[in-house]
């Protein structure tokens, strides 16, 4: 057996009594002076399972309603609980205490924001009349004759809708960022993906935040699809920081 990491809070801080760890197993407390680690026995011969990474994300997501975590990595694992006061909680007694300084009382909200591919083709078109006079023509004209004509419309297309794209990504950010401390975005986006973005949320201050999200949605139900996750551990706003194989998720 092993000692699975999650993460590290405040001394004194208590678990939600209803999630439990990887492999089934419970979570449970190892304390060092002012720090506490939260961990659980794991088998470590066994091969992880998406099961155990849900594990160790809905434990963190549970601890963060109530509490200031600082997430680990999944699948860190050290020998007992003493490699982990020793290794983590005094070895890394600094940091973590920087850490749970910066990110007291905050909270991360992920929130990603889709196109419904058809209402937005729509959209375009509407904004850009002669690109639906354009759309018409084309389709009248014989399948040979048309090609060039329909790669210079689909280029228009594009554009069109990396236009409104970008009107609605900026729309979206105006709307939530005044709730926020700090927002971060994914460089890299999917198909019909508008906006992948984290923000950082004083906790007292999410039902504000989780109304403008609200908002959002009844506001365009009809283009946008949003997608809504946290609250979570402060994962996009933590600087890189390792020791060894110990590392800040």
């Amino acid at each position: 057996m092993a000692v699975h990491l999650y993460g590290v809070m405040r001394a004194g801080a208590s678990l939600p009594n209803e999630v439990g760890g990887r492999q089934g197993a419970p979570a449970r407390l190892v304390e060092d002076g002012a720090l506490v680690a939260i961990v659980s026995d794991v088998d470590i011969d066994a091969r992880p399972r998406r099961d155990d990474l849900l594990a160790h994300a809905h434990l963190l997501e549970a601890v963060a309603e109530q509490n200031t975590v600082i997430p680990m990595q999944f699948g860190i694992a050290l020998p007992d609980d003493q490699e982990v006061r020793q290794r983590l909680l005094q070895d890394q007694r600094e940091s973590l205490a920087h850490l749970l300084e910066t990110f007291d009382g905050l909270e991360q909200v992920t929130v990603q924001a889709f196109h419904h591919e058809e209402a937005i083709l729509k959209e375009a078109l509407r904004r850009n009349p002669e690109l639906a006079a354009a759309r018409s023509v084309t389709q009248a004209l014989p399948v040979d004759a048309a090609q060039s004509e329909q790669v210079e419309l689909g280029r228009a297309v594009a554009a069109a809708l990396e236009d409104l794209e970008e009107q609605d990504r900026v729309g979206i950010l105006e709307r939530l960022c005044p709730h926020a401390v700090d927002v971060t975005e994914h460089d890299s986006r999917g198909a019909h993906e508008v906006m992948h973005a984290a923000f950082l949320v004083k906790r007292g201050e999410r039902p504000a935040f989780d109304a403008a999200v609200a908002e959002l949605r009844r506001d365009h139900e009809e283009r946008l699809r949003i997608r809504y996750v946290g609250p979570q551990p402060p994962y996009a706003f933590l600087e890189a920081a390792s020791a060894g194989d110990l590392a800040w998720a």
